[in-house]
């Protein structure tokens, strides 16, 4: 995460809350100082039980929301200074016009400033590889895949 320029009042550490797919999973901290660097894969996985088209996969990711929280660790319970909403279907599968990375699809991103935050908003670089399967569930005797 970048943010040039900008200088945290406040110096305890910072993390990035990561919530999609109905999970969530959050990074180590690090110091408050940027630019901040997070070397870290986050894993969210999800069963889709019920679904059997792609079309219909597609859907439920465009009405589920991906939310990014860049969160400093200020008690009682830490201060969210920048957030990043987008649906799931294109968080996990961005426009093809942007350039790849060496490890997948690289991703350049604004987030939104909270109030608690002064300056410009921090801009937030990751990537994200997705992948689908189908597997076989069991219905009594039968199977479906």
């Amino acid at each position: 995460i970048t943010c040039p320029g900008v200088q945290l009042k406040d110096k305890q550490e910072l993390y990035l809350s990561v919530f999609v797919l109905g999970q969530y999973n959050k990074t180590e901290c690090v110091p408050a100082v940027f630019p901040l660097f997070f070397q870290e894969k986050l894993v969210f996985e999800k069963t889709f039980a019920d679904v059997v088209d792609p079309g219909d996969l597609v859907k439920l990711l465009e009405f589920d929301t991906a939310v990014l929280e860049l969160i400093q660790l200020i008690p009682p319970v830490g201060k969210v200074l920048a957030t990043y909403e987008e649906n799931t279907r294109d968080f996990l599968f961005p426009d093809p016009k942007l350039t790849h990375g060496r490890r997948g699809l690289e991703r350049e991103i604004l987030m939104k400033r909270s109030p608690y935050f002064t300056g410009i908003a921090p801009k937030l670089r990751f990537s994200t590889t997705s992948l689908i399967s189908d597997s076989l569930l069991s219905l009594g005797r039968s199977h479906i895949q």
